[in-house]
């Protein structure tokens, strides 16, 4: 085994005479096991490339073993372990978590492998020459086992890349894409279909949105709001770009435009700011089996239903995870479970108190009738406190 920080910038040697140096080494990606199929020598101010069969590679350099060999001049658009690879970050699949290449081991056994990422802290050791006298262990990811990203172009390289990203949870797309810079978020939001982007977009921080949402090029970026809750776009309003804000209404059509800028007009710091004027809204008056077969028909479940009496008017919500417990035969006004609510001009931190007091996943919001108007969940009411908490070490700090 051999790591490439062993070969970088080691002498090539032809005929008992200095060639070149070895500056990087070029990969065939379809492999699990991926086969080095160049070797980077710069000759003065030259790059060259040359296929690794007309080198004799060890750790303290490499011969040339014949004058005769072929040599190409460098590809830019070849996968490269050192220009492309290493100091990136990667998706690690198993942990699902962001990780650093610090270094790559290669297979030196008459052909050049990559066979996985050092991850670890040896891998920085082994850079600095300090490996001798602190002993780490290394912390490799087999190849097949992570997802590299080109900073070039923002696009995912490894063909297991779309496929495992697709596969993965919103939340868990949300936090990488937290950690990812801006040409990395966009190849992620592209391989993605709009729907699964959307929800991605939403779990992640409010600074993450914000970015993704100036970054996104307008074909995209008109069918990922297409999928966003109007509640979340308008959260983000009076942070992004007027001009960019005034295109992103303009996609959404009239009726769903209208109801971001109302839901603007209550302002963020109103529990009509933040509410999702999504929701799932049944009669009282029906049974557990008919709310059952009627929700059956939805995808995405919602947490929770609103239940409302004969004139619209709210009795109160059932989560659904609860009503396959309860007898198929009682009807919903019968069994709500929290009939708690709020007026869109209540203050948020209100809100905030009754989802502490009270335990809460979801509050309904009503107008002066008390008719549901909206739904405010634990999850929007949290990111809103991590960002109040930001703000304020932004303004204590400086």
């Amino acid at each position: 085994m051999i790591y490439l920080s062993q070969l970088l910038n080691k002498k090539v040697y032809f005929n008992q005479k200095v060639y070149g140096e070895m500056i990087d080494f070029a990969v065939l990606e379809s492999s699990p096991k991926p086969l080095v199929s160049r070797v980077v020598i710069k000759r003065g101010v030259k790059k060259i490339t040359i296929s690794p069969s007309f080198l004799s590679i060890k750790r303290n350099g490499a011969i040339l073993t014949s004058d005769k060999a072929p040599f190409f001049p460098f590809d830019e658009r070849d996968f490269y372990l050192n220009e492309d690879l290493l100091d990136k970050q990667v998706i690690d699949i198993n942990d699902k978590k962001l990780v650093r290449v610090n270094d790559v081991l290669m297979e030196s056994n008459g052909e050049l492998k990559v066979m996985g990422l050092d991850v670890g802290a040896s891998g920085i050791l082994r850079r600095l020459g300090l490996e001798g006298i602190i002993k780490i262990k290394p912390k490799i990811l087999p190849w097949q086992m992570i997802e590299a990203f080109d900073y070039q172009t923002g696009t995912v390289k490894v063909s297991l890349s779309e496929n495992s990203i697709k596969n993965m949870h919103p939340a868990e797309i949300a936090d990488i894409l937290e950690e990812l810079g801006p040409r990395e978020r966009r190849g992620i939001v592209e391989s993605l279909d709009a729907k699964r982007a959307a929800k991605a977009i939403e779990e992640t921080d409010f600074r993450t949105q914000e970015a993704i949402l100036e970054e996104l090029p307008s074909t995209i970026l008109k069918k990922v709001v297409g999928k966003m809750h109007v509640a979340d776009i308008a959260s983000l309003f009076y942070k992004i770009n007027p001009l960019r804000i005034k295109e992103i209404l303009r996609m959404l059509g009239e009726e769903r435009a209208q109801k971001v800028e109302k839901l603007i007009d209550f302002g963020e710091d109103k529990a009509g700011g933040v509410m999702r004027t999504g929701f799932i809204a049944f009669d009282g008056n029906i049974t557990v089996k008919e709310a059952y077969n009627n929700l059956y028909k939805n995808t995405p479940k919602p947490e929770a239903i609103i239940v409302t009496n004969g004139n619209q008017k709210l009795v109160g919500i059932i989560y659904v995870k609860d009503i396959l417990d309860i007898d198929s035969l009682a009807q919903l006004k019968d069994i709500v479970i929290d009939r708690k609510f709020v007026f869109p001009e209540t203050d948020f931190n209100q809100v905030i108190k009754l989802f502490g007091r009270y335990n809460l996943r979801v509050l309904p919001v009503v107008d002066k009738e008390k008719k549901p108007i909206g739904v405010i969940t634990a999850g929007v009411v949290l990111q809103r406190i991590e960002e109040r908490t930001r703000e304020d070490e932004v303004y204590y700090n400086n």
